[in-house]
């Protein structure tokens, strides 16, 4: 399908370390798409602008097991479905760590995680210009959407309060950066009762820089909405903030 360029939908949001993990951006790997092994299941956000509220895209989730284990696909289309990035995500044996590449079809513009040569690396291509590093082993690794299994596998220490710190993968640092994910106020969303919680950084400045909220059901601890800063440019190469709002039901 044809790649359209992203209409100009706000303005872009501060350049800042913090960027967004579950559901922003999108990209694709090279060589052949994996074929779906079993039942594909699919979730649709939609991100609207923290401002006056307007619809800046849609992205659509398939979540599958492939090949290489379970796996997603994300599909970004402007608000008149023409699509601009994709992303494929391989967890590989680490839900919480996968692998992935985002592609920005408007620009060129590339960023993931990879394999190589035994390892592994972070990489980042801004037209044509390819910096890349080798990711070392940490505690607690959370790459892009391994954030969602994260919060799901710590579900019960989260809801008791205790604060757990993450390394985060940040594409454009090529580096990980210490964050803290702690449980916020209980709150209602679309009728549901729900548990939120805040990505943060972990340092004592880290309540000046912008951080990152997701709200689950606290029943079925499926995704209803997220708000902060994602890995969706915008026209000036900054990343865009925006409140994203998933309907399990659909």
């Amino acid at each position: 399908m044809p790649f359209q360029r992203f209409p100009a939908f706000a303005r872009p949001a501060a350049r800042a370390v913090l960027l967004a993990m579950l559901p922003a951006a999108a990209g694709a790997l090279a060589g052949p798409s994996p074929t779906a092994t079993g039942p594909i299941r699919q979730l649709v956000g939609e991100a609207y602008a923290p401002g006056d509220g307007r619809l800046m895209y849609r992205e659509f989730h398939w979540l599958f097991t492939g090949p290489r284990g379970p796996s997603r696909l994300v599909l970004y289309r402007c608000p008149d479905g023409h699509a601009f990035a994709r992303k494929w995500l391989y967890d590989d044996g680490d839900p919480q760590a996968p692998d992935f590449t985002l592609v920005d079809g408007r620009t060129g513009y590339r960023e993931g995680v990879r394999r190589r040569g035994g390892g592994r690396e972070v990489f980042v291509d801004d037209k044509g210009r390819e910096r890349h590093a080798g990711l070392a082993p940490a505690d607690a690794l959370v790459v892009d959407a391994g954030f969602d299994a994260f919060v799901r596998d710590h579900w019960d220490a989260l809801g008791r309060g205790d604060g757990q710190e993450v390394s985060f993968v940040v594409p454009g640092r090529l580096d990980t950066l210490r964050f803290t994910v702690r449980r916020g106020e209980d709150a209602t969303v679309a009728g549901r009762p729900v548990r939120q919680f805040r990505l943060g950084l972990a340092s004592w400045i880290g309540f000046a820089l912008p951080h990152i909220d997701v709200a689950y059901d606290a029943r079925t601890r499926a995704l209803l909405r997220f708000a902060g800063l994602t890995n969706i440019r915008g026209d000036r190469g900054d990343n865009v903030r925006a409140r994203i709002t998933f309907d399990p039901g659909r």
